[in-house]
């Protein structure tokens, strides 16, 4: 209706005719941050939930006590086989990098709520 907001104040079905009132001028809806507060905090708990979905050093605060202790248990198995001087003898200090392939790899597999 051209920027005007129309009102049905009749209808006849069997002639498909509608009285309409023209009401004034149609008004963006004004979207403040009242109005988006409600779908922030929703993005906020989805990302949340995402965050805290498989466990990692960031997420590591979101999960239970008990979880975040078998984590410590299991990284610390990594770092012995990392650092096993009779299983890399070839190297001095054996491997570091397994400790950050056990970290990205392993504990995530391993350590659930």
């Amino acid at each position: 209706m051209n920027g005007k907001v129309g009102v049905v104040v009749s209808a006849n079905a069997s002639t498909a005719r509608f009285g309409v009132r023209v009401a004034g001028e149609a008004k963006a809806l004004a979207l403040r941050p009242a109005n988006l507060q409600p779908a922030a905090e929703a993005v906020d708990v989805g990302r949340l939930i995402l965050k805290a979905a498989e466990w990692s050093p960031q997420s590591h605060e979101l999960f239970p006590e008990a979880a975040r202790k078998r984590a410590v248990e299991v990284m610390r198995l990594g770092y012995l086989i990392a650092w096993d001087e009779e299983r890399f003898d070839s190297r001095e200090g054996a491997a570091p990098e397994l400790a950050d392939i056990w970290r990205g790899f392993v504990l995530p597999r391993v350590v659930v709520r």
